[in-house]
């Protein structure tokens, strides 16, 4: 009996000194570019949301257009394949909401696409697209859905966080296409490639080679967290991504879970990652993550986030 204790309270001690070291071992920090952190004086990066879609209608020429002139630090944006594989700049796999067209992107060419209004896709606080032309005027106004091609072209170099959207075999092809364009246009470090779905992003790290700055999926994001949660950081240093984009709060059954902790920003601020939140629209929340010291804010509000923040820096 004796003996049996002893080896008991060995095997406990070695687990509690294992432990220990886990938990405070985080591994080298993160090598991120700085345009993806908050900037000199500790104010957020503003991330137009789509280009900014309570400013103007999303993902359009016109949205981007005009987060490019007020200033925006990050363009975000989606990108969907279409049926001659380019990536069109949208939210949707479909073009019903935010244009007068109907129809998968997947069975449209991308100058089918092009050809249509994308005035429709400005939306309220809500985030509904407000199709009625007497509240809308940028229905009819020269609004279309561009290319992810045009957008590098355009604004060589504007940072931009690009989402995924597509899964699977289109997942995968897509993101062929995504590095080709990457490749091509030497942005390897002027991007953040995110989804929410594992196979992409997978397919993207293998193509690229760590040459691109990778977002986590939402699966990854969890697998974080868990042993964040536990105090083993240690079997967190292996993540292959280094940028989070998280809302403020998750929902786990009826536990509602706070992803703006100190704990939690304090890990990945030691890591060398960056945290960015997503999607802020309220004053009351942007200056709360303003006060946090939070590395970026995407907004469907960009121009009031701006004014927030020069606020801020008055003071």
């Amino acid at each position: 009996m004796r003996r049996s204790a002893k080896i008991v309270g060995v095997v406990l001690a070695a687990v509690a000194v294992a432990w220990v070291l886990m938990a405070v071992f985080r591994g080298t920090p993160r090598d991120v570019a700085p345009h993806w952190k908050a900037d000199g004086d500790g104010m957020p990066r503003v991330i137009a949301h789509q280009g900014g879609n309570q400013e103007r209608p999303g993902q359009t020429n016109l949205a981007f257009a005009h987060a490019h002139e007020i200033g925006v630090d990050v363009f975000e944006l989606d990108v969907v394949l279409t049926a001659d594989n380019r990536l069109a700049v949208i939210h949707d796999h479909t073009v019903d909401r935010a244009t007068d067209g109907t129809g998968r992107v997947a069975d449209m060419s991308y100058a089918e696409i092009r050809a249509l209004d994308a005035g429709y896709g400005l939306e309220d606080e809500h985030g509904q697209p407000i199709r009625d032309p007497e509240r809308n005027p940028f229905i009819g106004a020269g609004a279309y859905v561009p290319s992810l091609r045009e957008l590098f072209e355009t604004y060589p170099q504007m940072p931009m966080l690009i989402e995924i959207k597509d899964d699977n075999e289109r997942g995968a092809i897509a993101a062929d296409v995504l590095w080709a364009l990457i490749d091509e246009f030497g942005r390897h470090d002027l991007v953040v490639v995110a989804s929410f779905n594992r196979s992409p992003l997978e397919h993207f790290r293998s193509l690229s080679g760590g040459r691109v700055t990778m977002s986590g999926s939402m699966g990854e994001v969890v697998r974080f967290y868990a042993p964040h949660v536990l105090g083993l950081n240690a079997l967190n240093n292996a993540t292959p991504f280094s940028v989070f984009n998280l809302p403020v709060s998750f929902d786990v059954g009826p536990v509602t879970v706070d992803l703006t902790s100190r704990r939690l920003r304090r890990d990945i601020g030691r890591r060398g990652m960056a945290l960015h939140y997503w999607t802020i629209n309220s004053d009351e929340q942007m200056i709360r993550l303003i006060d946090l010291g939070v590395d970026g804010i995407i907004t469907d509000r960009p121009s009031r986030l701006q004014e927030l923040i020069a606020e801020r820096r008055r003071r």
